[in-house]
Parts: structure tokens; sequence; C-alpha cells
């Protein structure tokens, strides 16, 4: 095989790019986090206190749709029916709700809850956890750039902010659920 004269220069200088790519990997030293990630990783904080294993039944009202699920030996299923419902999405959601975190409180006083869409809340989750009891979470509106929640966590008069990523986690939860039941109607 014959290698033109620019053929040669390009090898050469990506061989070069390569090893001084792989030199300077190597050679930098960690970088320590900033001060202000390090302040913001100790401003949140969970707004629960206990992990997802803990949560024994599981009632969530999204979207004009309610939910009341048990844990069982056999998985998750419907209080009332029985019925089976998605164990593993189940888990998921409330491993992701376990996870929220307090990104910070909201200025407001308890007769200004209705202007953050928490009175009556547009979502409201209630999780019975063993040795707890229960402990609830009511979701209202977006705040104005979406990218929070207004939250209140146990009936609590501080407006909290909480990652709007647990609305998608619920959207998702749901969407099983029904997928279950529509699969459960459908004749075989």
């Amino acid at each position: 095989m014959i290698v033109s004269h620019e053929g040669r220069r390009v090898m050469i200088l990506g061989v070069l790019a390569l090893l001084l790519g792989g030199y300077t990997y190597t050679t930098t030293p960690k970088q320590k986090p900033l001060a202000s990630q390090t302040q913001q990783q100790k401003q949140e904080r969970p707004i629960f206190e206990f992990t997802s294993e803990k949560i024994t039944q599981l009632d969530v009202v999204f979207d004009g749709q309610q939910l009341i699920g048990k844990r069982t030996p056999e998985g998750w299923k419907r209080e009332q029916s029985g019925e089976p419902l998605p164990s593993a999405v189940v888990d998921d959601f409330l491993t992701a709700l376990t996870s929220l975190v307090n990104l910070g409180g909201v200025e407001g006083k308890p007769e200004e809850l209705s202007e953050f869409g928490i009175k009556p809340p547009q979502t409201h989750i209630t999780v019975h956890v063993e040795g707890t009891g229960p402990q609830t979470l009511a979701l209202g509106k977006h705040n104005p750039v979406n990218t929070s929640l207004y939250a209140l966590v146990n009936q609590s008069q501080q407006v909290i902010l909480v990652g709007s990523v647990i609305s998608w986690d619920l959207r998702k939860l749901m969407d099983a659920v029904k997928s279950l039941e529509t699969a459960h109607q459908t004749p075989s």
C-alpha cells in the first residue's frame, strides 16, 4: 500500500494528538468542587427521611385519576380489588419520590396557597411508611421558569420548590397502570 506524503502527515498529526491528549488526561489533577457547588449540595435536603422500601401503601391523585396500592409479598396490588400493579414502575416512582429534595422555600402566606396551585392541590400523594405513619406531598403549579413545582410536605404551611421531573414520574406511573388495566380488559 502506497501512502501519499499528505496521508503520512495526517497520520503523524493524529498520533501526536492522541499522545498529547493521553498525557494531558493522565497528568491533570482532579478538580475539587467549587465552593458554590458544595454549598448548593448542603442546601439541598431530601423532603422525606425514609427509603422507598419502608413504604407499605401508596395513594396518588393525579390528573383526575386516583391510584391506591398496597405492598404485598407478591408485589404491589390495588388495595380494593387486589389486582396486580406494575411493581417495577411503582418502585421506580417511589424511589424518585423519596429522592426529591427541597430546592428552597417560597415566601407566601397560608391564604396565598391557591396562587401556587396547592389549595386545592393539583396532585396529592400520600404514602404510608412502616414505623412512621402517613406522609403527604401536595404538588401545585410550576414555577415561572417551569423547572420546579410548588409543594407542601405533610400539611406544612411552608411552600417549597421540588424538581418538576416528579410530574414525569407520576405520568409514567399512571400510564403504566392504565396500560395494565387495558391489557386485562382486552379479550384474548
